[in-house]
């Protein structure tokens, strides 16, 4: 089977994922690479795979990254996408984490080479769409201001040090939220959306999450005051919908309308603001090589599968 690693220009002076691929092609297998300049290269990278009859794409990067190699699969027909594998690059590496991929080059690369696809769910905001998460309100703010040396520095620890210091300036959002079965007002510290489950660095924001379930996991934190805190800790160890603060449900889709604010967005790394959104779910849209002991897969975690 011919492979090829798509890689974030970023990472392309990394020794170890360098004598990785070395020796994985003194093992034999027939491994190209074609590495990232700027935006929007790894997406046109799975479209010339996909051209030239490649079953399966290597992505190296972190979350944004293989964020945009999904877009490009899914503008594929879907017979026809390729197998993914990931090799983690990035910063928090928030998708591969959740999903027990190998951190170190090495392994990881051996595992997307050897290793079994499975299909996997895709989560689609609006036009976009993301495999892991679509976290909003304060987590979103997070992300996006903290400087990229602290995260450099201090990888998924500098969204806590960050959060901390900026906690109580925040100022919630306001708006309808609409999901099947249901409906409510918000004033959102905290919108989570997740097809995976964590965020920020290794923040689990929604903990039942499952890959390949055909329904997106939401939690809801309402907000709250500094009196509230030990209600909203226990909430939040409980995950129920019917919260005072916490809510947390699953659901095939959900919208969401501001009556003030844009809502930010971190969807897969990448920062986005609406007004207003409609998420939904492709189920089993596509292919990627994951370990056998993923913990987001309903044959791992003794979740029905709903279809």
């Amino acid at each position: 089977m011919t492979l090829r690693l798509l890689l974030n220009g970023k990472s392309s002076g990394n020794e170890e994922l360098r004598a990785a691929i070395f020796e994985a092609r003194d093992a034999g297998h027939d491994l190209d690479v074609r590495v990232s300049w700027e935006g929007g290269d790894i997406e046109q990278f799975v479209i010339d795979a996909h051209r030239d009859g490649i079953q399966r794409i290597i992505v190296g990067g972190g979350d944004g990254t293989i964020n945009e190699a999904a877009t490009g699969l899914m503008a594929l027909p879907a017979a026809e996408r390729p197998e993914m594998g990931i090799i983690p690059m990035g910063t928090a590496n928030d998708f591969a984490t959740g999903c027990g991929v190998p951190l170190t080059p090495d392994e990881a690369l051996m595992l997307a080479i050897r290793g079994q696809s499975v299909d996997v769910d895709v989560g689609q905001i609006n036009d976009k769409v993301f495999l892991n998460m679509a976290s909003g309100g304060f987590g979103a703010k997070i992300t996006t201001s903290t400087p990229p040396l602290l995260k450099k520095m201090l990888g998924g620890g500098a969204y806590s040090l960050v959060g901390a210091i900026r906690f109580w300036s925040f100022e919630p959002y306001a708006g309808r939220l609409e999901w099947d079965g249901g409906a409510r007002d918000i004033r959102a510290m905290v919108l989570a959306i997740g097809n995976g489950r964590q965020a920020g660095g290794s923040q689990e924001l929604t903990p039942r999450a499952s890959i390949d379930d055909g329904l997106l996991d939401v939690m809801v934190v309402d907000a709250f005051g500094y009196r509230n805190i030990p209600a909203v800790v226990r909430e939040m160890e409980a995950l129920g919908p019917h919260g005072r603060f916490v809510h947390y449900f699953k659901t095939p889709w959900v919208s969401f309308k501001a009556t003030a604010n844009p809502l930010p967005i971190n969807l897969d790394g990448e920062f986005h603001e609406f007004e207003a959104l409609e998420c939904s779910v492709n189920k089993a849209a596509l292919r990627i090589v994951l370990p056998e002991t993923c913990r987001l897969l309903t044959s791992n975690t003794g979740q029905e599968d709903p279809s």
